[in-house]
Formats: structure tokens, C-alpha cells, sequence
């Protein structure tokens, strides 16, 4: 009811030390991004946000989507 809720525990640094792969790598920066830019806000303004912009992101990936296939 209220999305994807996660927590921390004592044992989380100690498993993400051991995601070595470039995959891994990459996600914990973008993560960090993530935390870095909207940390500092409430739920109800990211919320906001998202819903003010998840539209136009759709659009853009579509649009990434279709010059990949005209490329091919």
C-alpha cells in the first residue's frame, strides 16, 4: 500500500562490500547520486516530483528507444 519501504541493518555495509561487480559498482553511484540529491526531502515532495516528471522521462525514453531502432 505504501510502495517499496527499505531498512538498513547492522549486516548492510558488510553485504554491499561484498557486490564487487562493474554492475554493482555502477549502481552504488547512482545510488549515491540519489541520496546526494533528494536524501534531504519527504516522501511527499519526492512523490510530488515524480509524478510531475515521470511523464516527460516516459517520452524520452521512447524517443531513445526509437532512434536506436532507426540506427540499427
Amino acid at each position: 500500500e505504501e510502495g517499496f519501504l527499505y531498512k538498513a541493518t547492522e549486516l548492510t555495509s558488510a553485504f554491499i562490500r561484498l557486490l564487487t561487480s562493474s554492475y554493482a559498482q555502477n549502481l552504488k553511484a547512482r545510488a549515491a547520486w540519489v541520496v546526494k540529491h533528494f536524501g534531504h526531502w519527504t516522501n511527499e515532495e519526492f512523490e510530488s516530483y515524480m509524478t510531475q516528471n515521470v511523464g516527460r522521462w516516459g517520452a524520452e525514453f521512447e524517443t531513445l528507444i526509437a532512434v536506436n531502432l532507426v540506427e540499427l
